[in-house]
């Protein structure tokens, strides 16, 4: 029998995800496994990168034992992951450094250097983006400038998926989808701009091979096959970052398709013939070519809930625990029990900075509009609208921008709450629409791998034979007049707090 299975493995902001597939987009199994995240300083975000392999190998022998599949059936697997992440490895490919994850802002001071010193309007050209500590190349500049001594030793700079290929075949290499996150990419030619390169004054040498994220780079190790359980020789696509992977799993082949992806965080993805050239948001590279993403990225919606659930929700999780379900459900059924507008409270969902479109480090979560009436339901439902406000700030700068947005899919985690769904339509006041299979962006990977396989001839055929839609969210049209009140108000709570935002961040305390 031929090999006909996929594996698809989303190494995420707080675990590995990870699903085995058949050809036509059944899934035979899910795993996931959770790693922590060390916040060693304000605005600090690392992970240990042996701690992605580790989990890794765990979801993977997991999915080959509870499918009942052979090894050797599997055709290919493909990794996304959470982006961008600094991942400086020796030449054995061996981490000289904890990754410095997305979320990590510590290297304003270079971005500040970058601002003074290099042409921000040629980045936007060339690359497509702005300075800020969210992308790659500030995060170079740090561990340049920081950390010198394992910059020195330094051979390549992956991504998180970049290190589990490498885990997995030996290979060095960055999948073109990740190159609009370095600011050191020319968006037009698809590989390293020496322009921007050589203006940031960083060492071109360390910089991988871009390859096409459907392009298979090696195959299975004889080492990583005994680790993970896949059979020697096992072909390992580039991978993608995981909203690339988003894209895929509800099918944005076709320009002006839309979907949000929450998780950790929620990401607008819009799929364009054209590269998105401002600041505001930024482009995204897409597995096909001649397609690409525009995108809009907060930081901690979803995050902004599991805090609560830590820090708040001792009663809930106690409760799922004794009654076998998952503690979100049960908040998830007090904010059905708050009224559209949660009793007057307006969330600001800035936990740890804000990425598109304020770009601020400073911003911080607020609350407004407590008082004594407030209950639980109406914080977890101001949580919930929050993120559906700062999503539609998105969508309406991506229309400004000429990248207008009718209608939605939304995938991640965030996608399973039907409240949270319904609510993303109101405040939107546009349909959306899961997929058949919510599978996450391990189900994009696998999508991406039958391509690259060659299971399919293309990956618009792979997403054809693979995707199917799910159900559909229509807004209400009353809920949506509520909503744009409560729209205006979260508008001016930012403008109005910033400078506050930038006072309290200097606080010594």
């Amino acid at each position: 029998m031929s090999a006909s299975l996929l594996i698809g493995v989303d190494v995420g902001t707080t675990g590995v995800k990870a699903l085995l597939c058949e050809r036509d987009g059944t899934v035979l199994a899910q795993a996931g496994q959770e790693y922590p995240t060390t916040f060693a300083q304000p605005g600090w975000a690392e992970q240990d990168p042996d701690a992605w392999w580790e989990a890794t190998c765990a979801v993977v022998r997991q999915v080959i034992a509870r499918s009942g599949a052979r090894a050797e059936a599997v055709a290919a697997i493909g990794v996304s992951c959470q982006a961008p992440t600094l991942v400086a490895v020796d030449a054995h490919g061996v981490p000289v450094h904890p990754a410095l994850i997305w979320m990590d802002r510590r290297s304003e001071r270079q971005c500040d250097a970058l601002r003074a010193n290099v042409d921000e309007a040629a980045i936007a050209r060339i690359n497509g983006g702005r300075i800020d500590p969210y992308f790659l190349a500030p995060k170079i500049l740090w561990l340049r400038d920081e950390a010198p001594e394992a910059y020195a030793r330094t051979h390549q700079i992956l991504q998180a998926n970049g290190y589990i290929v490498h885990k997995l075949a030996g290979a060095f290499c960055m999948d073109n989808s990740h190159g609009p996150l370095t600011l050191l990419f020319d968006n037009d030619r698809q590989a390293w701009s020496p322009q921007l390169i050589d203006a940031m004054g960083i060492d071109p040498a360390k910089l991988p091979p871009v390859v096409p994220c459907a392009q298979v780079v090696g195959t299975v190790t004889p080492a990583a096959a005994a680790a993970t359980g896949l059979a020697p020789d096992t072909p390992v696509i580039a991978g993608m970052t995981d909203g690339t992977a988003a894209s895929i799993e509800v099918g944005l082949v076709r320009p002006g398709a839309a979907a949000e992806m929450t998780g950790q965080s929620t990401v607008l993805l819009i799929c364009s013939d054209t590269p998105y050239r401002g600041n505001l948001l930024f482009p995204l590279g897409h597995p096909i070519a001649g397609l690409h993403l525009v995108v809009g990225a907060m930081v901690a919606t979803g995050g902004a809930l599991r805090w609560f659930r830590d820090q708040l929700g001792a009663h809930e999780v106690a409760e799922a625990a004794r009654l076998g379900v998952d503690p979100f459900d049960l908040l998830g059924e007090q904010a059905a029990q708050s009224r559209p507008g949660a009793n007057r409270v307006v969330f600001l969902p800035y936990m740890y900075g804000e990425r598109s479109p304020i770009w601020d480090s400073a911003a911080r979560g607020v609350f407004f509009g407590v008082s004594l009436a407030t209950t639980k339901g109406d914080l977890v439902r101001a949580i919930m609208e929050g993120a559906a406000y700062g999503l539609r700030h998105n969508v309406e700068t991506a229309a400004a921008d000429g990248f207008p947005v009718s209608a939605l899919a939304c995938v991640g985690g965030g996608a399973r709450s039907a409240l949270w769904n319904q609510i993303k339509a109101d405040v939107l006041d546009r349909p959306v629409t899961l997929p058949g299979a919510a599978s996450g962006a391990a189900m994009g990977d696998a999508i991406v791998a039958a391509a690259g396989a060659g299971l399919y001839p293309s990956i618009e055929a792979a997403v054809a034979g693979m995707v199917t839609t799910g159900p559909s969210y229509q807004p209400d049209p009353a809920r949506a007049r509520v909503y744009d009140d409560f729209y205006r108000i979260y508008r001016d709570l930012y403008p109005a707090l910033r400078a506050s935002f930038r006072d309290l961040a200097e606080v010594r305390a």
